[in-house]
């Protein structure tokens, strides 16, 4: 009789750097490791704890150890520059939300060979002992499960992070986060539109709607005050902008969008604007200001959402994304389940807690990309 297929551990590149590190360390003894891999595959290794700096389980052998694995804190300085390095690359950004431990932070998160010490109350001295070498093994299922557990361990919780990550983008937006923001924003009362705008009559096609008279075709009857901080073009901008959403409620196919957040409603100036210049002006990277943009194209703001947010489903609610990708896309490879998604090579479905799906796709520089609006059948969506 054969048994079933061998557990194997570090499936992702990060949880096969954390074994190279952990295989570095044991180089003085080596036998130890093969013992502790069997233990781990035997399921010996039970309430495993994550905190910062350290890792700690109880091991069933003969019988049941301590066994704890210390790894160094990143100080504050360090843990700055990989906010900043993940905030100023959306790709990073999107990586982490799907799930996934970007490689440009591995000097940084990741400890580097010698940087492990492990320890466990038995009485063998080896270093590792096959207690502390099962901890290490199943720590890298931990983390290729999570790779904010592995975050936490090196200082900062998943809340924290994600907390500092969108201080941090609010401050390039010059926005704080608060509930505040997420209020809808009234008018802002001043001279009419009427009075501030005018078209010229003999160049002029009644017909045309407003929104689609050309720019050089547009005049402003009064320029903007010298102190307002708004140069001619911006203002012309910002009225074609009313235009527009003002024809697309009166044809019944969308709102006056006051409701937005700060953050959204830039998103959706972009998506008709020069994604250059808004990046320039709100301080945003282009790339992370492109992406809201697709976001908020084909979702409006539950693109954006649905683009951010990580939230834990369960196998069976994920379960017909991960039939759809097995039988359409797989090609013989196994789809991957994280939180709320499953992806296979560039091609990733997510489920947002109202039960649609939403298709993401690979991009090299942006990371995962909202490709399409939601369906309520993944099969819809490949």
């Amino acid at each position: 009789m054969t048994g079933g297929p061998v557990k194997q551990f570090g499936n992702t590149w990060w949880g096969e750097a954390w074994l190279e590190a952990l295989e570095y360390r044991a180089l003085a003894d080596p036998n130890r490791l093969p013992r502790g891999r069997t233990y781990a595959r035997q399921d010996r290794v039970r309430n495993v704890e994550v905190e910062p700096g350290l890792m700690r389980a109880d091991v069933h052998g003969g019988e049941v150890y301590s066994a704890t694995l210390a790894v160094g804190l990143l100080d504050d300085e360090r843990w700055g520059e990989l906010l900043d390095e993940v905030v100023s690359r959306a790709k990073l950004s999107a990586a982490l939300l799907a799930g996934e431990v970007p490689r440009e932070l591995n000097e940084v998160l990741l400890p580097g060979p010698g940087d492990l010490t492990p320890d466990c109350n038995c009485p063998d001295g080896a270093d590792p002992c096959k207690h502390a070498a099962a901890l290490c093994y199943v720590a890298a299922d931990v983390f290729d499960a999570d790779p904010f557990a592995l975050m936490l361990l090196r200082g900062r919780g998943r809340e924290q992070v994600l907390s500092e990550l969108r201080a941090r983008r609010s401050a390039l937006l010059g926005t704080s986060v608060t509930a505040e923001s997420n209020k809808p924003r009234g008018s802002d009362p001043g001279m009419s539109a009427a009075a501030a705008f005018r078209q010229e009559p003999d160049t002029v096609n009644r017909s045309i709607v407003a929104p689609a008279i050309p720019r050089t075709m547009r005049k402003l009857a009064v320029a903007p005050p010298a102190d307002s901080g708004m140069d001619e073009s911006e203002l012309r901008e910002l009225v074609a902008d009313g235009a527009r959403r003002a024809q697309a409620m009166l044809a019944g196919d969308g709102t006056s969008m006051l409701d937005l957040s700060v953050g959204a409603d830039v998103a959706r100036r972009a998506i008709a604007g020069d994604v250059v210049a808004i990046a320039e002006e709100t301080n945003l990277p282009i790339g992370d200001l492109a992406a809201a943009a697709k976001a908020f194209f084909y979702g409006g703001q539950d693109g954006i959402i649905v683009s951010r947010q990580r939230w834990d489903a369960t196998d069976d609610a994920l379960q017909p994304g991960f039939d759809v990708m097995q039988r359409f896309v797989a090609g013989g490879a196994e789809p991957k389940r994280r939180a709320n998604t499953v992806s296979v090579g560039p091609i990733q479905l997510r489920l947002d807690p109202d039960g649609q799906w939403w298709r993401f796709d690979a991009d090299d520089d942006l990371g995962w990309l909202l490709s399409g609006p939601p369906s309520d059948d993944p099969t819809d969506l490949v």
